[in-house]
């Protein structure tokens, strides 16, 4: 599926994707990768179903939101971001009546997402701060301020925040080779003004 995916056939990684939930139906990971590969392929509709039916099954999938609100974002409809974000309140209120712990940390990260795409960086960067003091060891939150403060040509403060997530990413992870390989990039974009 990978060498289908990098080679741009998403029909046919979409086949494999099938045959992957067949044999594992039980599995997370796989529809949702699906929803999104059909998402990037433009099959739209069919990519908000596979979403959809995910969420049906478990409304604490992050993932499945956060590809909903991808599409949604993409295409400009105000009127539908705003009705998942009320379902994402929803669901966040459920993880704090049902102390999920996890999965509310998580929603905060993707409501904070949101501020940025909306361009909203303050409103972003107090959610992120509010993370930080819940989570001082989650190098998530530093990463992010870093890249919001790079955006808004905060040199030295986006700097601090990427000094502090490079101590706490684990060796090894998928976000520290990916923040290594990118690093040349954030700096070229800060630099482009």
């Amino acid at each position: 599926m990978e060498l289908k995916v990098r080679s741009r056939k998403l029909p046919e990684a979409i086949t494999i994707a099938d045959r992957l939930i067949e044999l594992e139906p039980g599995e997370n990971d796989i529809p949702i990768l699906k929803a999104h590969l059909q998402s990037y392929n433009g099959e739209t509709e069919s990519a908000k179903l596979g979403f959809e039916e995910i969420l049906s099954k478990n409304p604490y999938l992050v993932e499945a939101y956060h590809g909903l609100i991808t599409m949604v974002s993409q295409s400009g409809a105000d009127g539908e971001l705003n009705e998942i974000l009320k379902r994402v309140e929803d669901a966040m209120a459920m993880c704090k009546k049902e102390q999920r712990k996890a999965e509310l940390k998580d929603f905060k990260l993707l409501i904070a997402q949101v501020r940025v795409i909306e361009g909203k960086y303050a409103e972003a960067l107090e959610i992120y701060e509010e993370l930080v003091k819940e989570e001082p060891r989650d190098f998530r939150p530093y990463l992010c301020q870093g890249i919001i403060y790079t955006l808004m040509r905060k040199k030295d403060e986006a700097a601090k925040q990427f000094e502090k997530y490079r101590k706490l990413v684990p060796k090894g992870h998928p976000y520290a080779q990916f923040f290594d390989n990118n690093m040349g990039m954030m700096k070229g974009f800060s630099a482009m003004e």
